[in-house]
């Protein structure tokens, strides 16, 4: 049976004399760890037959053009094939496990007279509970394209999130798609990060199916978290006021910390420590207390009104790494 706990990409094409690298990703369990991992070819009996794998096995057809390298840190282990044949064509697997059968995905290896050079996934590593930023390719900022976060599987990638307002069920208040920076660059913050969200996706301008200006990334959550679980639901009445801590790295340099208020893949900046304040929400919220020490800082919001219901998000900012969290807002109606 296929893993989940094993991502990867399933198309990959080299040229002949040329060498291809296939990245396999795993969930960083003791197990997944120190298990064997492997690499092997389907050959026609539907058997996989090895061809590397960290026993130290390699065989005799690849000898001197295959390296296995793990990382088990990173639950990441890659596949490197040198000096490329016509007959590598054909369907691996990557996979961890005693026998080549247990847990794997697999992966079709075009070998063709010249082939243009692919770009292997950026790895982003992200806390359970915790946050991620990807910097995304740079489009032209005039034509106005709108932006997209998609997950790769096997029929193609599904739409998570775009600049058009559509955010997926499960990524409700927890992902954001920034505005273009002068670059044209812009950046996908996303929070609360689930088990689940790891996986391989794509980020870029236009329509997912399209191959200009996208990136491909590699999201693994790592398990071991010392984050609160999040998001916060806090609940007031209109006219009320109320307090919050906001988390985020205590060892981290951050310039900025600030509130925004989320709604469509996009979050409308409130309060900030540098001075700013929404117009709609002068004399109405603040940045209280902030102690770099345990890594928080607390957030006053007062005179509350209906509108005020929503997602919102905790962030510090530094010039590289920016950390978030979401809580939801709701407000109580009076009786009539």
């Amino acid at each position: 049976p296929v893993s989940s706990t094993l991502y990867g990409p399933r198309f990959l094409k080299g040229e002949v004399g040329g060498s291809i690298t296939h990245p396999c990703f795993y969930s960083t369990t003791p197990a997944n760890k120190h298990d064997r991992k492997y690499w092997c070819k389907m050959v026609q009996s539907g058997f996989c037959q090895t061809v590397v794998s960290t026993t130290g096995y390699t065989s005799k057809a690849h000898v001197g053009r295959v390296s296995l390298k793990d990382n088990p840190q990173n639950g990441t282990f890659a596949v490197t094939l040198m000096e490329l044949k016509w007959n590598d064509t054909g369907t691996y697997r990557c996979g961890i496990g005693n026998t080549n059968s247990n847990m794997y995905i697999s992966l079709n290896l075009t070998v063709v007279a010249d082939a243009v050079d692919s770009e292997p996934p950026e790895l982003i590593l992200g806390e359970l509970h915790g946050s991620v930023t990807i910097l995304c390719p740079a489009g032209d900022p005039q034509v106005g394209e709108k932006k997209f976060w998609c997950k790769l599987g096997r029929t193609g990638c599904t739409l998570i999130a775009n600049t058009n307002g559509y955010v997926g069920r499960n990524y409700q208040g927890r992902i954001f798609i920034t505005p273009q920076e002068s670059s044209g660059a812009f950046k996908v913050l996303i929070n609360n990060l689930k088990k689940e969200d790891s996986g391989l996706y794509k980020c870029g301008m236009g329509s997912p199916s399209s191959r200009d200006r996208q990136q491909v990334v590699a999201l693994q959550v790592t398990a071991a978290s010392t984050l609160p679980r999040s998001p916060k639901f806090l609940s007031s009445t209109i006219g009320g006021s109320l307090s919050f801590k906001c988390h985020h790295d205590p060892k981290g340099n951050y310039q900025k910390k600030y509130l925004c208020q989320w709604k469509a893949a996009h979050c409308s900046l409130l309060v900030d420590t540098e001075g700013f304040v929404h117009e709609s929400y002068k004399g109405r919220v603040q940045i209280a207390t902030s102690s770099q020490e345990n890594g928080t800082y607390r957030v006053e919001m007062k005179d509350l009104r209906e509108e005020d219901e929503g997602w919102y998000w905790c962030g510090a900012k530094s010039e590289h790494v920016e950390h978030t969290s979401s809580l939801k807002l709701l407000i109580q109606k009076g009786r009539c």
